[in-house]
Parts: C-alpha cells; sequence; structure tokens
C-alpha cells in the first residue's frame, strides 16, 4: 500500500510552511534525521539572511515587487474585483509563460515552473512570491512584518493601505539607500520599467543589478551577505569560488581572514560565526556518518557498510587533529538563542553529548551509537529507521544530511546575477 500526506488546512500560510518542508524532502541528502537543521537554519539566516535553499535567479527580487505596484496601480473597481492573491498568481504564472517562450524549457537557467511549459492549466505549488517573500522583506524592498497570505489578505480587503505599506512614510525610510523627499518608498526608486512584463527576461538589468546590490549592502550591513556587497575585493573573491564550492572552501577566503584580522567588532564576529559554522559541521558531520552505520548494519549491504566504516574512520582521524581550542560549544548556544531558534531540549542533549564524545573519543562505538539512535528517535518518533520493531528497512547509500553549506550555492547565484548585471556581463538573451 502506498503512502500519502495530510494536513488540515487551517490557512495559506501554514499550506506554504508545509509546501516548503515537501520541496526541501523530495531532495536528497537534506532530510533533517538528527534534529540539527535549527541550528543550520541559525547559522544561515546570520549569514545570508533573506536567501533560500529555493531561491534560483536574482531577477524575481525584482519581478514580485513589480507585480505588486502594479496591482496598486489599477483602477479601484478592478481590484474590488481581483484579489491580490488571485492577482499574483495570475501575473506569476504569466510571467512563468514569457519566460518559457523566451528561452524554452531549459532547467538550468532557474525559471520556476520551467517544467510546466507555457500551459496555463498547471502551476507550481510554490509560487515566486512565496519563495522570494522574506528576502524582499529582509532587504527592504516591500515593508511589512506582514507573511504573505496576511498581506494578502490585508490589502484585498483594505486597497487604500497597499501603497502605504509598499511606499513607506518618511520616518520609516532611515537609511533607505533609494529614500528622498519626493519618492518616499524604495518600490517607487525600482528602475523604471514601464513595459516590463513585455520585455521579461530572467536576467536583470544594469539598474536592476544596482538596486538589488545598494539594498542589501544597506539593509544588512551585519551579515556576510551584506559585507559582500559593501567591499568590492570580497564580492570578486566570492564570485570566483569553483561551481559548487564547500563551505570549507569559501570559510578559507582571503576575505574570511581579513574580517578575522580586523578590529571592527563586527567582522571580527562575522568571522567567529563563519568558523563556527564550519567546526560545527566537521563535529557532526560524524554523527551523520555513524547514523549511516547503523542503518547499513542493520539493512544495507556489505559493500555500502564498507564505504561508511571507512568514513567513520576517517572522521575519527579527523577528529584526533580537530582544533578544539577554536571551539565553544557556550558561544554556539549564545548565538542560536540570538537568533531567537527554539531547539528542543532533548537535541540541546544530544549535540552536547555527541561533543563530548568526540572530543573524548571511546574506542566503543556503542556510547556513539547509542546517543545517535535515541536522537532519532526522539526527533522522527514512529517514523524513526532505527526503532526496535523495524525489522524491514530500505537503505540507500546515505540517508540524512550529507553536508551543511549554509544555503552558499543561493547565495552565490543571487550575487553573481547582481554582478553581471552591475558590469554589463547579464547576456538577457541567453539568460545568463
Amino acid at each position: 500500500m502506498s503512502s500519502t500526506l495530510g494536513w488540515i488546512d487551517f490557512s495559506s500560510e501554514h499550506r506554504d510552511r508545509v509546501k516548503t518542508i515537501l520541496d526541501l524532502l523530495a531532495s536528497p541528502g537534506v532530510v533533517d534525521e538528527l534534529g540539527i537543521g535549527i541550528i543550520r537554519d541559525a547559522f544561515a539566516d546570520y549569514l545570508f539572511p533573506g536567501i533560500s535553499t529555493l531561491q534560483t535567479r536574482a531577477k524575481y527580487f525584482i519581478i514580485v515587487p513589480r507585480i505588486l505596484k502594479d496591482y496598486e496601480q489599477l483602477p479601484t473597481t478592478q481590484r474590488r474585483r481581483w484579489s491580490l492573491e488571485q492577482y499574483l498568481n495570475d501575473q506569476e504564472k504569466k510571467c512563468r509563460i514569457r519566460l518559457v517562450q523566451k528561452y524554452g524549457k531549459k532547467e538550468t537557467l532557474g525559471i520556476i515552473g520551467v517544467s510546466f511549459g507555457i500551459r496555463i492549466d498547471r502551476e507550481v505549488q510554490r509560487q515566486p512570491s512565496s519563495i522570494y517573500w522574506n528576502g524582499l522583506r529582509e532587504f527592504g524592498i516591500v515593508r511589512t512584518d506582514l507573511s504573505l497570505a496576511e498581506f494578502c489578505r490585508k490589502h484585498s480587503d483594505d486597497h487604500r493601505s497597499l501603497g502605504m505599506v509598499l511606499e513607506g512614510t518618511s520616518e520609516e525610510r532611515g537609511d533607505d539607500v533609494d529614500a528622498d523627499e519626493t519618492t518616499p518608498g524604495p518600490l517607487s526608486q525600482l528602475p523604471k520599467d514601464e513595459d516590463w512584463i513585455n520585455r521579461l527576461a530572467i536576467t536583470l538589468s544594469e539598474q536592476e543589478g544596482d538596486y538589488l546590490h545598494r539594498q542589501i549592502a544597506a539593509t544588512q550591513p551585519d551579515s556576510l551577505l551584506g559585507h559582500i556587497f559593501r567591499d568590492t575585493r570580497a564580492l570578486k573573491e566570492f564570485l570566483a569560488l569553483r561551481k559548487n564550492a564547500t563551505f570549507d572552501e569559501m570559510a578559507s577566503l582571503p576575505f574570511i581572514t581579513r574580517l578575522a584580522n580586523s578590529h571592527q567588532l563586527i567582522d571580527s564576529r562575522l568571522a567567529a560565526c563563519v568558523r563556527q559554522a564550519k567546526l560545527f559541521w566537521d563535529i557532526f558531520h560524524g554523527a551523520h556518518i555513524r547514523y549511516n552505520c547503523i542503518l547499513q548494519d542493520r539493512f544495507g549491504e556489505t559493500s555500502r557498510k564498507d564505504e561508511v566504516d571507512a568514513e567513520w574512520a576517517d572522521w575519527r582521524k579527523s577528529m584526533r587533529s580537530f582544533r578544539w581550542k577554536e571551539w565553544d560549544t557556550h558561544r554556539l548556544w549564545e548565538f542560536v538563542l540570538a537568533h531567537r531558534s527554539n531547539v528542543k531540549p532533548w537535541t540541546r542533549r544530544f549535540i552536547e553529548e555527541w561533543i563530548s564524545l568526540s572530543n573524548t573519543l571511546p574506542t566503543d562505538s556503542s556510547k556513539f551509537n547509542e546517543v545517535v539512535t535515541k536522537q532519532e528517535e526522539r526527533n522522527k518518533q514512529t517514523r524513526a529507521r532505527l526503532r526496535p520493531d523495524n525489522e524491514d528497512e530500505q537503505v540507500g547509500k546515505w540517508i540524512g544530511i550529507r553536508t551543511l553549506d549554509y544555503r552558499l550555492p543561493q547565495a552565490i547565484r543571487i550575487a553573481d546575477d547582481i554582478y553581471r548585471a552591475e558590469t554589463g556581463k547579464a547576456a538577457a538573451g541567453a539568460g545568463l
């Protein structure tokens, strides 16, 4: 019998959260069997705020607010007949069709919904507006604390307030790089393009790239992403990373060293965050290796068991030379608490126990097995693969998180789109 998943649909915001989880579950090597995702996300939110794993191209940071602006400019009679949610869905589908017509069904270009081609009867579960909403708020492009669902409901009921939230007031402008007396909000400073949808490209124009660069630099000065956009040399080093670069490779870039040696407090904090994020995965990679060792022992094939056993031996070797003086568990919890991450008590105990075991490295693996098995059971409950009554589990080459990149690939893609546009290297016809 095939398995199905259902949920009680209380609101569109809850629905979006479930869709996000389902999207992540569809990606190999990202299922969080041991519950460390909340730590990963705390690091990622600090380093690359506004970036998510589902983002594909920087252009959507321009497309979505343009649609919102167009809705605001509709005659009141049309807005009363057409809710903002309906208008967004319709216009985002229109954008997808135009992009497919321009580029074809090229999966590599990052066109959201490209597999549906020009069909009007099909659409993605997660629209660009949902995927990019947090980033639009983080970068000050849409000034609101509301979720997308709340925003749409509010401004479908009260059309007069839409422009107020989009534009902001003079008191709300703060340090917005685009604010002035005649144009009080960031959306009014989007590069002008009255016929934008008919000339739509997946690449940014030079003006759009410059706009996003300045918005990110101005709104995220304390983050690694903001630093990269405020420091030309750092941006070039960041974009020089090879395709599929690891977080370790980024952590070794010269600009990270310069941050560590800086006398500025925020710079040294950023460098420390990068270092702790790297060390965190160095330690907890071992927990995920051990998890797979146990799975292969119980359910796997000999060849695969030998592979993960070899990884386990390599990890133990790496822990013998681990720089424990650079690791600070207390700082980890301070950092997580500062980012309002609510770690379950049993996950905190698991993390501290695993750190202790990684430091002492007992020869017998039984204690490692016990800690991992207990954590998976608490985290996954009846779906735990290592539960005692599970006798017929099918395991592949790897189950669970394979690596932590803290949204680095997406940050590189967004930054590259912006840089190529600013420097005139974006090829709109090719989508690159």
